[in-house]
């Protein structure tokens, strides 16, 4: 979202437009409980004075990004627990995964027909989740990072509340490779969302 703001600064006239998204950024931390600490004061403080100069933008950019806390990747002992019904998961570890622009972690399985991903819900709760990802690749919306490219339809099998040993399929259509889609995410709320609907029903 500050990505979004600095743009706008960049190349958006209109006031109107700029101050939308500025109170759109604003409201993030209201939603993740962060707007009274004292570094999203100072954020919001460095965000108000760089609206008039394109060179305090690129600054204040590289100075936010040292403030981000990488993904954590899961020991080998967390791994087995997130896939304890599985023998043969893949190692997430050589993945190419900037784990400071990660949200979550995605690795497609031998033959690209599995998908296995490790996703965190709105607790911060890691879930482990296999999927059958079909081979074919189509334009349209990921639903995770809401972005329009290369996605493939994700399946997963989800036991129905209240019933005894019932399954039900459900499908998204999500991004292909899944670190152009971790660059893409900005809300993640859609990533929450997106984990409620693949180990809940």
């Amino acid at each position: 979202k500050i990505h979004e703001l600095i743009s706008v600064y960049k190349s958006v006239n209109d006031k109107n437009v700029v101050t939308t998204i500025k109170n759109d950024t604003f409201a993030l931390g209201v939603q993740y409980g962060i707007e009274q600490t004292d570094e999203w004061k100072h954020l919001v403080q460095a965000v108000d004075e760089i609206s008039c100069s394109h060179q305090k933008a690129d600054k204040f950019l590289l100075g936010i990004e040292t403030l981000v806390v990488p993904f954590a990747m899961p020991s080998t002992k967390q791994m087995g627990k997130l896939f304890k019904k599985y023998k043969k998961v893949p190692d997430f570890e050589q993945s190419e995964f900037d784990l400071y622009e990660t949200s979550y972690l995605g690795v497609n399985g031998t033959g690209n027909a599995k998908k296995f991903l490790i996703l965190p819900n709105s607790e911060g709760q890691l879930f482990g989740v296999i999927g059958d990802f079909d081979v074919q690749v189509v334009n349209g919306l990921c639903a995770v990072c809401h972005t329009i490219g290369n996605v493939s339809l994700f399946s997963t099998k989800v036991k129905q509340r209240g019933a005894n040993g019932n399954y039900v399929k459900r499908g998204n259509y999500i991004c292909r490779h899944s670190e152009n889609c971790n660059h893409q995410l900005v809300d993640l709320e859609n990533l929450y969302n997106f984990t409620d609907s693949v180990v809940k029903y």
